[in-house]
């Protein structure tokens, strides 16, 4: 596993291997474009202030991304030493020294008389609001949860993201002054109040509707989402209690998801397996979360998939079918088709963990399969002053690409603004 976060006694060792390209392909590889040679050459030049405002000046949450980016396909995976020696710069650790006592300064702020409505207090939400805030909008953000952070409350366990790096979240919201309303879950009759009372409205809600896999309804097959939820709750808030899971566990999916609650499971004396349809190639899921699963002990069987379940002596009977490689699909990934061979298991519950919807319908907001539609660049829907933003437009994506889309939302509406 890569070092997370460096100190001072390591941290010069570092960042002198960085080649400092001319043209850098980690920045490339950034979905959010941080300037990271200049925030590195900052370093070697031992001015952390001076890297501390490059890094903050572009990113809001870089103290979060730090952390939860997949690093390992975006900006290390660029890393030029990664092509010719296998030993690219570490830019996720190096953010993380660079971020991990700071947040960034609040800016000299003229205010206007614009207003602005977020539904939604995740990592998409939250960035548009900052970056409105910064240019004297008043926003206040509506959130259905009891907490603000969305996947990085509710989805990304304590043991990848702290309860510490949230309670910097509403410290950065509280210094901008921005007002969050929990547990105001925004319907189509509240949704028309924002649309009167507001400027613009930005929906960024995220998925929140677990995907069944059509194995029927029984108390012990959950979802993953349930699961993490509780943990983290307990884990970060010492809310409620931990999930009530035990004995042999079987995981469907091999996303991030499945990799975080297959992790959780076994924290709590499980014997976890993840079953995937496809083979590790295939996985979505990082491979530093896929290692780090391995290294818990998570067991993983590949071209498998479960496809009856029955109970029986309070257990789980899965009929697991045996799964080949077929042809491509659209996602670029080879089809798994099935073999007609067929396995049982006895297991004590099945999480799914095969992705997640939107679960906000609005009236007359335009949606393709659940997601709402947008332009490309400045994430306006079909309704005058609405936009969306996130994964409810985006799919399931990462945090750094949530972060980049409410970057141009916010962008796209100050330029509204300034007309």
């Amino acid at each position: 596993m890569r070092v997370s976060c460096y100190d001072e006694s390591n941290i010069k060792q570092e960042v002198s291997r960085c080649l400092s390209c001319k043209v850098p392909s980690c920045e490339k590889g950034c979905p959010i474009s941080n300037h990271i040679r200049d925030f590195i050459k900052a370093l070697k030049e031992d001015d952390l202030p001076k890297a501390r405002k490059i890094v903050y000046d572009n990113s809001n949450l870089a103290f979060i991304c730090s952390i939860v980016c997949p690093h390992e396909k975006n900006c290390i995976g660029h890393c030029i030493l990664n092509k010719a020696k296998k030993e690219p710069i570490n830019v996720g650790g190096i953010e993380a020294y660079i971020t991990h006592n700071s947040l960034m300064e609040v800016p000299a702020i003229k205010e206007t008389n614009h207003k602005v409505a977020v539904i939604g207090a995740g990592p998409s939400g939250i960035y548009a609001a900052l970056d409105l805030a910064k240019v004297g909008v008043k926003v206040d953000i509506y959130e259905a949860f009891s907490h603000v952070g969305g996947v990085l409350s509710y989805g990304i366990p304590d043991f990848r993201l702290s309860a510490r790096e949230l309670k910097r979240l509403e410290e950065v919201l509280d210094i901008f002054k921005i007002k969050v309303f929990l547990n105001n879950k925004i319907d189509n009759d509240k949704f028309k109040e924002l649309l009167a009372n507001y400027d613009k409205v930005i929906v960024a809600c995220g998925l929140t509707k677990a995907r069944k896999a059509g194995l029927g309804e029984n108390k012990r097959i959950i979802s993953a989402n349930k699961i993490l939820e509780e943990y983290n709750l307990k884990a970060k808030y010492n809310e409620g209690k931990m999930p009530e899971i035990s004995g042999n566990v079987f995981v469907m999916g091999a996303g991030n998801v499945a990799m975080d609650v297959s992790r959780v499971a076994q924290k709590l004396g499980c014997n976890t397996t993840i079953v995937y349809r496809r083979s590790l190639a295939e996985s979505p899921a990082n491979k530093e979360e896929i290692d780090a699963a391995m290294a818990d002990g998570v067991i993983f069987r590949f071209l498998e998939n479960p496809v009856e379940v029955k109970e029986e002596d309070n257990k789980l009977v899965l009929k697991i079918e045996k799964m080949a490689l077929g042809e491509p699909d659209e996602s670029g990934r080879r089809r798994p088709v099935g073999t007609n061979t067929y396995s049982y298991e006895k297991v004590d519950y099945l999480i799914e963990a095969i992705g997640d919807m939107p679960e906000l319908e609005l009236t007359d907001l335009s949606t393709d399969h659940g997601y709402f539609v947008t332009e490309q660049n400045t994430f306006k829907t079909n309704l005058p002053n609405v936009y969306a933003i996130g994964d409810v437009t985006l799919g399931a994506k990462t945090v750094v690409e949530a972060c980049m889309s409410g970057k141009k939302c916010a962008l796209s509406i100050i330029e509204e603004f300034n007309k």
